[in-house]
């Protein structure tokens, strides 16, 4: 079918074969890479199969008025026992998430998958959530389950900062100092580049979520509208491609390049195939 519709060819160049694209193999390269990173071929060949830039990396258009480069999912920052009985039934049934895990972030095994990687069942669950792709990845993962190679932009620009490098970051044994910091004691440009992956001084401090809870008022208490930013150097990431944000890091202080890249969490390009960024299939 392809060959007649005239497009077996740019699939071709981007890398797809017979078994790729029945699922017997594995999918090509070139689904794992950014606009950004493809080959002026592939780049011609995915023009001619309807592919540009923005739709290529799934541009997010979600509004953002926060400082992160995804809308903050408030819904997870509210205590198992505060949550709703039908999401309590959701979260444990299909996420297996119960009190402990919930309201201590990363606890759950789920949060070390990028979304694609997780199951169809857990991913069904945090969709009813109210979880996609570029929020799961970043608020839940922050990235963690990537490979070195698909960290483009401000994410690589992010984890360099941190102290991470391609050695260090295959190794899985020898973490850069900030690893062992807290929050207080990152320098601007390392709560700069912490912020790029969606954490804020509780969530990187490992705080139990019920001590950063407004009870009476019924929200977190992380993301209060006059919180200072002035000891974040958001500055670091002026220039710098973000990737999956429409607004950058900083709550669009960013001067993003014009080939910046719009989505988080890996290229799903062809509908029948889950493929993902993710290195570390946890499940």
């Amino acid at each position: 079918e392809l060959e007649s519709e005239g497009v077996q060819s740019s699939y071709e160049v981007l890398g797809w074969t017979e078994g790729s694209w029945d699922g017997s193999d594995t999918h090509p390269e070139s689904e794992s890479k950014w606009w950004g990173q493809l080959s002026a071929a592939e780049i011609k060949a995915a023009n001619n199969i309807c592919y540009f830039e923005d739709n290529w990396n799934m541009m997010d258009m979600t509004p953002n008025p926060t400082y992160f480069p995804f809308p903050f999912p408030d819904f997870r920052y509210v205590p198992w026992d505060e949550l709703s009985t039908a999401t309590q039934n959701t979260a444990s049934g299909l996420i297996q998430y119960n009190s402990t895990n919930w309201n201590m972030l990363g606890d759950n095994t789920a949060e070390r998958n990028t979304f694609l990687n997780l199951d169809g069942t857990q991913r069904e669950g945090a969709l009813a959530l109210g979880f996609y792709s570029h929020t799961w990845d970043c608020y839940m993962n922050h990235y963690e389950a990537y490979y070195w190679d698909s960290l483009y932009g401000s994410l690589l620009l992010a984890m360099e900062t941190l102290g991470w490098t391609e050695k260090s970051w295959n190794d899985l044994e020898t973490a850069p100092d900030s690893e062992a910091t807290y929050w207080a004691d990152l320098t601007p440009e390392e709560k700069a580049a912490a912020t790029a992956l969606c954490y804020f001084q509780e969530s990187w401090d490992g705080t139990d979520i019920t001590t950063y809870y407004d009870y009476e008022a019924g929200k977190t208490k992380a993301m209060p509208a006059g919180r200072s930013n002035a000891d974040i150097k958001y500055s670091i990431f002026d220039g710098v491609s973000t990737p999956g944000s429409n607004t950058g890091v900083g709550g669009g202080t960013t001067d993003v390049s014009s080939d910046s890249f719009r989505v988080g969490a890996g290229a799903l390009h062809v509908v029948v195939f889950v493929v993902s960024f993710g290195a570390y299939l946890l499940i």
